[in-house]
């Protein structure tokens, strides 16, 4: 019995072994087939499907991808070969980056003839690449559906056009992909398979080229579609069943600090609010480069922080108080601002269970919000206009009053404050939702900005709003951690200009010239947001454990808002946004990592970090006591039971789940004529029907092909 079961051991054994490797040479065999077949091209990005309450856009394939021959478009002849005489069709066109703008990629979509886009952008430093003309997949009016300007026959978006240059590509139903090269060798594989195929040889675009073509599957199926109400829905009736989900609501956490936090039962009015924006958005995944927004006033935001900080004795004993908010989600109507309004409404800001005092739209006495400040970076001018609401600006005292203190500090600093044009709305801003807030009174409103009557920047909301276009930083690769930047030093001086004028105001005394707004803070704001998360600055806020997150990176972090599920472990930009508030407003302690933790009863809250470095590499691990705290950018519309997505109250914002990290996927393939093809397939019938009758005639005359032979009779011993 034992030597049967080890012949059976040894012959399971061998079979598993005969099974693995023959496993193994067809996964060799498909391997080695795919690769005649295909070459992917890896160093790509996708552009997907958001939803509102009643529409979709952006981009989605087929379930299997999207196939078209490939053709390059890179002027208007072969754009127009490609529309009017080509005959291949479907294509996916190749389009370098400098002919990438709102009306080419229209005709394309409405052609008939395209079924995707391949976007060729091999090296974003080079602005020679990018369109003359500028690129802004945005709406001409941002966010005009939340506008409070919205019905105003006088400022609605039909009389006044912030952003010019937007084309709205951002917010069509584009029903195609699109995807982006970013890899320069990636974009010569495509190259040189078109050029070998796709070229007749009278010339591109003379002729029809001879079969085979080269083509494309581009491949980036969204799950969602219809709309955010309907995506939801489908959500709820398969959460019992399976946990996928077709989409998720678009949100984040904005962060804030007090000056000097208020405890709980008192009041808290007289409050100044400062706000920066904290996200951009773009057409394609993960490339919201920001620097002409959000990345300036974010650093405008920490320096005017700072410096009020060293001054907060003297507005606290004048009666006031300072509110920094760094808002999130406001390219997408404004999520951050509205969830905080909203919250305010109800008595549950800064949070329902803190300890600290409620703040409502009451105790906000002006409101200063950072919008854009590109041009100063491109040398056009050293002017920072002050908008203010033509409907309400009447009806507040502060507001003049504010702005004389501003333009007081215009001598001393070579920036000059200066009013817009008065027959205009606000722009495009989060302040626009506290006004609508209190509507009853409204809110004292000032926006600081470059721009008078429009965007100074072509590239707004746009993959391509980077610091070498928008003069940040001309070049990226001489620039320095440890060295000033022009920029910074023009940026540092309207942070002093609005915390004297702040100082001026609360205290009604005239500006101190010794309380300047550390231009190196504001480098190093925008160094490690624009050039290098892996920088001394970010290593000095976060805690030692989160450290990890920028060790190495060199590649900046996205400004894109994501989904509110993903939380802050994954949304990087509004972490650190949380931790250099606590840093720039906070105090230290001399409290261990052990004692370092908040208590229930105290309004502020601990954050023990790396700490500052020192010249031997070391770092002193510090705790800081600060009010900054996050706040959830999360839209009422997903938490009011029956809310109507249709009535555009609330940002109803959605983002299409896909189906893994891979879902965005490019392969390159020859695309034989279909008298090739109907061969192929003929001839594989026609061995598959061979086969099937050979093998049919060898198991009826098995026994003549194989005839079996006797054996032995098995020997026995007899006893």
């Amino acid at each position: 019995m034992a030597i049967v079961s080890g012949i059976w051991f040894r012959s399971c054994l061998y079979l598993l072994c005969v099974v693995a490797a023959t496993r193994a040479a067809i996964d060799r065999s498909q391997e080695a087939t795919y690769k005649l077949i295909y070459e992917d091209i890896k160093t790509i990005v996708g552009c997907y499907r958001r939803f509102n309450g009643t529409h979709e856009i952006g981009c989605t394939t087929g379930m299997n991808g999207n196939v078209g021959v490939i053709h390059y478009v890179n002027s208007t002849e072969s754009f127009d070969w490609l529309i009017n005489s080509g005959s291949h069709d479907p294509y996916i066109p190749l389009i370098p980056s400098t002919f990438f703008v709102g009306s080419t990629i229209k005709r394309l979509v409405n052609s008939g003839k395209v079924n995707g886009i391949m976007v060729a952008q091999a090296d974003l430093s080079d602005v020679q690449s990018y369109p003359p003309n500028g690129f802004s997949p945005e709406l001409k009016c941002p966010n005009a559906e939340s506008s409070m300007y919205k019905d105003d026959p006088k400022y609605s978006c039909e009389k006044h056009q912030f952003n010019l240059d937007g084309n709205g590509i951002l917010f069509e139903d584009l029903k195609m992909p699109v995807m982006l090269l970013k890899s320069q060798e990636e974009v010569d594989k495509v190259m040189d398979c078109y050029l070998a195929h796709n070229v007749p040889s009278g010339g591109d675009n003379a002729s029809e080229p001879s079969l085979p073509l080269c083509a494309a599957e581009l491949k980036a199926f969204m799950h969602a579609a219809g709309n955010s109400e309907i995506c939801l829905r489908r959500n709820n009736l398969i959460r019992n069943f399976s946990p996928s989900q077709y989409c998720q609501e678009l949100g984040g956490y904005s962060s804030l600090a007090f000056l000097k936090e208020t405890p709980k039962d008192t009041s808290r009015n007289k409050t100044i609010v400062i706000i920066s924006r904290t996200d951009s958005s773009s057409l394609f995944e993960m490339m919201q480069p920001g620097a002409s927004s959000p990345a300036a006033s974010m650093a405008i935001l920490l320096s005017v922080a700072e410096t009020l900080k060293r001054r907060r004795d003297e507005i606290l004993s004048a009666g006031y108080n300072v509110l920094f908010l760094a808002l999130t989600g406001e390219s997408f109507d404004y999520i951050g601002s509205q969830k905080l309004v909203y919250d305010m409404q109800r008595d549950f800001f800064p949070n329902k269970t803190s300890n600290s005092a409620r703040m409502n739209l009451a105790d906000v006495h002006l409101i200063i919000e950072l919008s854009q400040f590109v041009q100063l970076g491109r040398g056009l001018s050293s002017k920072i206009f002050y908008h203010t609401d033509p409907n309400t600006k009447s009806s507040f005292q502060s507001i003049p009053d504010f702005i004389t203190k501003l333009e007081a500090t215009s001598p001393s600093l070579n920036v000059v404050f200066g009013a817009a044009s008065a027959d205009q709305p606000l722009p495009p801003s989060s302040s626009q939702v506290f006004i609508r807030g209190l509507e009853s009174t409204g809110v004292p409103v000032i926006v600081l900005a470059d721009y008078n009557t429009k965007f100074k920047t072509e590239y707004y909301n746009s993959y391509l709003d980077t610091p070498e276009i928008q003069g940040v930083f001309p070049n990226r690769s001489a620039v320095q951690y440890n060295e000033t930047s022009d920029i910074a030093k023009v940026l540092a001086n309207v942070s002093t200009g609005i915390s004297d004028a702040v100082v001026m105001y609360t205290t009604n005394t005239s500006a101190d010239s010794s309380y300047k707004a550390d231009s190196d803070t504001v480098h190093h704001v925008l160094y490690c947001l624009l050039i290098s998360p892996d920088c001394d600055l970010f290593h000095t806020v976060l805690a030692p454990k989160d450290v990890s997150v920028v060790n190495g990176t060199t590649t900046p972090f996205p400004f894109y808002v994501s989904v509110f599920s993903a939380g802050v472990s994954t949304q990087h930009i509004q972490k650190l946004m949380l931790q250099m508030l606590a840093y720039f407003t906070g105090d230290e302690t001399d409290l261990s990592e052990k004692d370092c933790v908040d208590v229930s009863s105290s309004p502020t809250s601990t954050f023990w970090i790396n700490g500052r470095s020192f010249a031997n590499g070391t770092r002193q691990n510090m705790c800081i006591k600060s009010t900054a705290q996050y706040h959830a950018a999360s839209s009422p519309a997903f938490e009011i039971e029956g809310y109507n997505f249709s009535s555009g109250l609330y940002s109803t914002w959605t983002e299409s789940v896909w189906p893994n990290v891979d879902a965005f996927h490019v392969r390159i393939f020859l695309k034989p004529s279909p008298e090739v093809e109907l061969a192929s397939m003929v001839a594989g019938i026609t061995l598959f029907i061979v086969a099937a009758i050979v093998a049919v005639l060898v198991q009826r005359r098995a026994a003549i092909l194989f005839p079996s032979h006797s054996t032995p009779e098995t020997l026995t011993t007899g006893s």
